[in-house]
């Protein structure tokens, strides 16, 4: 896969990852609903998948302390998962920002 078809996959997983999780904080924040296992899911894929997400992860449960995702209650599974939003849209401005300025 050459780089440009590369960089341009990259950016649409970003994209749909981001979607994904403001999809499911709007919907906790509108509604009270929670799909407690698909959010779990979706954070657990993402941390196993993404090692700088994994990295950052890591290094705010160090600051904050470690807790299972299973045992949370529903605002600390939206609280993982709007970092995780924060995270993947740092992610995909860097991408972009790289996408300019290599033309």
């Amino acid at each position: 896969m050459s780089n440009p078809i590369k960089r341009e996959f990259d950016k649409a997983s970003l994209i749909k990852d981001i979607t994904d999780r403001e999809n499911i904080i709007r919907r906790f924040q509108t509604t009270g609903y929670l799909d407690r296992d698909d959010a779990i899911k979706k954070i657990e894929t993402k941390i196993f998948t993404d090692a700088e997400l994994t990295l950052a992860t890591a290094a705010k449960q160090a600051q904050n302390g470690s807790v299972n995702l299973h045992q949370a209650d529903n605002n600390l599974i939206i609280t993982n998962m709007q970092f995780q939003v924060d995270f993947l849209n740092v992610k995909l401005a860097k991408l972009e920002l790289e996408e300019k300025q290599n033309g």
